[in-house]
């Protein structure tokens, strides 16, 4: 009988973060993102909050970056290595909202999604240029 509870929780659960969404973006959260953590660091010289979510094991790139572009339609998608490690953005039209997916060091997986929210929201030039060697975004 516990058993049968645990699986009924966990399917509980599972299924409120495939309809949830990020508190600070108001985007909508992958199935199966955990641990939110959250930082305030600037982009591109602006303000921002980030909620930084953990995946499961095993995330893989193709199908994240294919269901955010289903779920973000109309958002500018930039593709970046950092460190050998995709950085795969989704910058809203007004760009104020971001979602970063991270992957793993030279493979496939998926490390960590970020979601962003930046006060002032970013130019598309900005959106384009962002990254750890231009974090002024000029």
């Amino acid at each position: 009988m516990k058993l049968h509870l645990a699986i009924a929780g966990c399917c509980a659960v599972a299924m409120m973060a495939a309809n949830s969404s990020d508190k600070i973006t108001a985007l909508p959260l992958h199935p199966g993102l955990t641990f939110q953590q959250e930082v305030d660091s600037p982009v591109c010289g602006k303000k921002s909050r980030i909620n930084i979510y953990d995946t499961p094991d095993p995330a893989r790139m193709p199908e994240y970056i294919a269901w955010y572009k289903a779920q973000l339609r109309g958002f500018h998608y930039v593709h970046q290595m950092w460190s050998d490690r995709a950085q795969e953005m989704f910058y809203s039209p007004d760009g104020s909202t971001n979602v970063t997916i991270t992957g793993v060091p030279r493979g496939d997986g998926v490390f960590a999604v970020s979601y962003i929210s930046v006060s002032g929201g970013l130019t598309t030039h900005q959106m384009d240029a962002f990254g750890p060697s231009n974090p002024s975004c000029k």
